[in-house]
């Protein structure tokens, strides 16, 4: 039974990864690719002219796989839960699952050499912990500490990893070679491997994973009609990793200028909301 469950939370992974970035591209793409054709290319900006995607033979099956396995089961459940969760309690799972993983971060801005943002990070969780009940409230937010997430692959790409091929994994979702290494060796890292009950472990693994899929319900809306939503969630992935490797120092990406994607950010599953009101 266990097994069992760990197998649905590793099918669920990938989608809200995945579905947390295709809005972004969307935002960022103009009209003019309306027309194109299936299959087409969409204009690039200077940020994707590089795009490395030589497997696409092995990443397209693996795309439909995971779209598929997000359509029959992933959406039911984070549907689910919204209807069940209280909004008050969605928002502190959040919180929480948000805050564990700061420790992990703070590390990875200390091999990326900024031992200041890590000062940050420690006192976000700190903070959290000892005022927000655990992690639960987000005390450190109204403190004016800033929330920074880094993982391997972003500390890869600081030490000279730069350009890596565009890598659809099995229910995991849009990654490169470089961040698929690094999802695996920040999983020996993992907050998780600190519980020694092998059940809550589970638990809590897919706790986070629903959850995650659960604020996302409404980007949905955003490739419901796209006529090759590939290249949207390749090219929002390649993108964004780009913008958090750099720390948004080299630019501003276009669609974090984008009205509309302001607008995303109050957005909750519009089946089970109504329209205008507050996230979760």
């Amino acid at each position: 039974m266990k097994r069992a469950f760990l197998l649905a939370s590793l099918f669920a992974s990938c989608f809200g990864v995945m579905t947390l970035l295709a809005p972004i591209a969307i935002a960022a793409e103009p009209d003019s690719n309306a027309n194109s054709k299936p299959g087409a290319e969409p204009a690039r900006t200077s940020q994707t002219d590089a795009i490395e995607d030589p497997w696409q033979g092995f990443n397209r099956p693996m795309h439909r796989l995971n779209r598929g396995l997000d359509r029959y089961l992933a959406k039911p459940i984070a549907r689910a839960y919204v209807r069940v969760v209280p909004r008050p309690l969605r928002i502190g799972i959040s919180n929480f699952f948000t805050n564990l993983f700061q420790p992990l971060t703070a590390a990875h801005q200390l091999l990326q050499g900024k031992p200041a943002e890590a000062g940050t990070s420690v006192g976000r969780f700190s903070l959290n912990v000892v005022l927000g009940l655990g992690g639960l409230f987000d005390p450190a937010s109204h403190a004016r500490l800033p929330l920074r997430q880094e993982d391997l692959g972003q500390t890869l790409a600081v030490w000279g990893w730069k350009d890596s091929r565009y890598l659809v994994l099995p229910f995991l979702g849009p990654s490169t070679a470089r961040d698929g290494f690094g999802t695996l060796g920040d999983g020996f890292a993992s907050p998780y491997r600190l519980v020694d009950d092998t059940g809550v472990e589970y638990g809590l693994r897919g706790l986070q994973i629903v959850d995650l899929r659960a604020n996302l319900l409404a980007a949905d809306e955003f490739v419901r009609d796209a006529d090759d939503d590939y290249l949207i969630f390749r090219d929002a992935y390649l993108q964004r990793r780009q913008f958090l490797i750099r720390d948004g120092q080299d630019q501003t990406p276009d669609y974090l200028l984008d009205d509309d994607f302001d607008d995303f950010e109050d957005f909750d599953d519009p089946s089970s909301e109504p329209s205008g009101s507050d996230p979760r």
